[in-house]
């Protein structure tokens, strides 16, 4: 009987109570571990693949260490003289073989069950985690979409930012021209009015 793996049940409810406490998943997480459960699956299927060979291999020896039990009987039906201490040996011998055999079976039975339970349940937690990252997917794409309306809305609103911006810059610089050639005026006036009063020619200069 090959031994029975320890720890493996404990360490996978751990992993179901950590899912079901952590509903958001990040995607790299999601997709090693979609990756890992590939992995285990296709090994639980050889390990299941070589429990039933072994049983099938089992099965086969029972039948043909019957087969020649049955040969040893008819044999000793043509030596009755001796028939009861050999018959009273084989048939314990018999009898412990096919307890032993019958126990084989029953324990490489059981493992198949076992193992086929493990896979379905790593097959429904695949599929759970294929699930959980479809929906990581769809969430990341929409949160992807609304970004790049916020950005596109940000644009919109940093260009009409920008011309009010530009538009004010270009209105105050309109009044600043205006107020310099009026100071540049009243400016020349007045260096005119004090040639004009030294006797100088404004347009002589």
């Amino acid at each position: 009987m090959p031994p029975k793996k320890k720890g493996k049940g404990k360490g996978k409810g751990k992993g179901k109570k950590g899912k079901k406490g952590k509903k958001e998943k990040d995607p790299d997480a999601a997709e090693e571990k979609f990756k890992r459960a590939q992995h285990e699956i296709q090994s639980l299927k050889d390990h299941l693949g070589l429990r039933k060979e072994i049983a099938r291999r089992a099965e086969a020896t029972a039948s043909e260490m019957r087969q020649k039990l049955r040969g040893v009987e008819e044999d000793l039906d043509d030596q009755r003289y001796d028939q009861k201490s050999i018959s009273s040996d084989l048939t314990r011998q018999y009898k412990t073989m096919q307890t032993e055999l019958g126990l084989r079976i029953h324990t490489l039975e059981t493992e198949v069950t076992r193992l086929r339970q493990q896979l379905a349940n790593t097959e429904a937690e695949l599929q759970e985690t294929k699930i959980e990252k479809e929906r990581i997917t769809r969430e990341k794409d929409k949160t992807i979409e609304e970004l790049r309306m916020k950005i596109d809305t940000m644009e919109i609103s940093y260009d009409g930012i920008v011309h009010d911006a530009l538009d004010n810059l270009l209105h105050k610089m309109d009044d600043a021209k205006q107020k310099w050639e009026k100071q540049a005026t009243q400016i020349q006036l007045r260096h005119k009015h004090l040639l004009l009063e030294f006797g100088l020619n404004p347009l002589d200069i």
